[in-house]
């Protein structure tokens, strides 16, 4: 089976004692591949844009990308900040038992991952540190540590965006790392095979494994 990071962390947010943020029905919709992203996920998902290729979405006075425009004084800082060395959008595989997951990070610069995010929530340390991507990162690509940038933004009514501040913390791999990326993946698998649904993963190995 072909599962992605982004799919074992919503099981994994789904199986929190205390979840009232993840329902069955969305984490089915995940799984099979009918995720609707929110207002937030497009907003980080321009943000993330200019950052890589801020020349492409250069405007007058600031950036433009997908509907969102970033002003100069929301954006000199994080572009500043940001390392443009490294591989962009990296991506590998790695097998878990019958189980291949897929991890894709946002920039790989020698033995360190750089992950760039954005929120328009208050920032939350914990969410980011519970979380399984990071560790699934590490272990796939063999890292030395993992470095988030978190972009905390505001936006009005009006639509106007604004940089509330820039969060920097980095995770690092340890001991029981690796087996705790297994037993998560072979939890996930019992529960796919339980609602049926393990012949779509094995369709989206096997077109991988084609192409």
């Amino acid at each position: 089976m072909r599962i992605s990071t982004t799919t074992l962390e919503s099981y994994r947010l789904f199986c929190e004692p205390d979840n009232d943020w993840m329902t069955e029905d969305e984490l089915l919709a995940t799984i099979r591949g009918e995720f609707v992203p929110t207002h937030a996920v497009l907003l980080g998902q321009a943000f993330g844009r200019v950052l890589e290729d801020p020349d492409r979405y250069r405007v007058r006075s600031g950036y433009i990308c997908n509907g969102f425009a970033f002003g100069d004084d929301v954006m000199a800082e994080p572009l500043a900040l940001f390392d443009r060395r490294g591989v962009f959008e990296a991506k590998t595989t790695k097998a878990y038992g019958d189980c291949t997951v897929v991890a894709k990070a946002d920039q790989l610069i020698g033995t360190r991952i750089i992950e760039n995010k954005t929120t328009l929530s208050t920032f939350d340390f914990d969410k980011y540190a519970k979380s399984c991507q990071w560790r699934f990162m590490l272990d796939l690509f063999e890292a030395a540590a993992c470095t988030y940038h978190v972009f905390c933004l505001y936006e009005g009514s009006t639509g106007v965006i604004e940089l509330k501040s820039i969060e920097t913390f980095t995770l690092y791999p340890y001991p029981a790392l690796h087996q705790e990326c297994r037993e998560l993946v072979a939890r996930f698998a019992d529960y796919v095979r339980a609602k049926g649904l393990d012949g779509l993963l094995r369709e989206r190995q096997h077109k991988a494994e084609a192409a």
